[in-house]
């Protein structure tokens, strides 16, 4: 059996023959990076569309078709999917992959999707131009799908290990079922410093358009948070609450 060394550096040739097979220099991979984390900044949000120029774009399409469309077996298509998203993160190239290879049942071992689940949290902290593009991903691909929505919020929320990442999540957990939210929000109720959060996560679970929220529950929920009453926001949800 190979060591971990040995399967790094088999990871590494990999990544280097596909910028090598693509003719990417050095100066071109910084280029691109820079690139995909301007336009991955934001990402999904209302009013924000930012996208990448067509070659771009075909590259990366390229790039990752050439992964997942390949016989490697699923770990290293796990590991290079995600060193390739951490150089060139781009939402639709390098994460939406990892949701159809779930939803489609390719990746079933419970041990790679927990390096998943880990990993997703982890960026969700991390900076905005690997956050964002994570908090999409999981809303509208695997919480919009009822096939997925219900073993990754398990899977994430069993697999974190920053409260930010937590938060962060909440944030994007519209279309979860409220069930499984609402265990989240009286764990943390005691601490104030979450509470615009999980007004966050109401208001959006109130008004997304596959948003999931159990309207009295919520309701009392939000007469226990600490925050602003008089904004236009508060005034919205409280009124669909009710």
């Amino acid at each position: 059996m190979a060591s971990t060394h040995e399967l790094y550096a088999i990871l590494m040739e990999t990544l280097n023959d596909i910028f090598s097979e693509f003719k990417l220099s050095k100066t071109d991979i910084d280029r691109l990076s820079n690139e995909a984390e301007t336009h991955s900044v934001d990402c999904g949000k209302k009013a924000v569309y930012k996208p990448l120029p067509d070659e771009i774009w075909d590259l990366f399409d390229d790039i990752s078709n050439k992964v997942w469309d390949s016989t490697m077996p699923n770990s290293q298509k796990i590991s290079l999917g995600f060193q390739l998203y951490e150089i060139f993160p781009s939402y639709y190239h390098f994460l939406v992959p990892f949701y159809r290879a779930i939803r489609d049942k390719v990746i079933t071992d419970p041990n790679e999707k927990e390096i998943i689940w880990k990993r997703f949290m982890t960026y969700l902290a991390s900076e905005n131009y690997y956050a964002d593009p994570v908090g999409y991903v999981l809303w509208v691909e695997f919480f919009e799908d009822q096939l997925t929505v219900r073993e990754a919020w398990q899977g994430l929320v069993n697999h974190y290990s920053d409260r930010k990442s937590l938060l962060c999540l909440l944030e994007h957990a519209g279309p979860v079922p409220f069930d499984l939210k609402e265990p989240i929000y009286t764990s943390l109720l005691d601490d104030k410093k979450t509470h615009d959060h999980i007004f966050n996560s109401l208001l959006y679970s109130a008004f997304d358009v596959y948003g999931q929220i159990d309207e009295k529950k919520a309701l009392d929920i939000l007469a226990k948070l600490k925050v602003d009453t008089g904004t236009e926001n508060y005034r919205l949800l409280n009124d669909k609450l009710k």
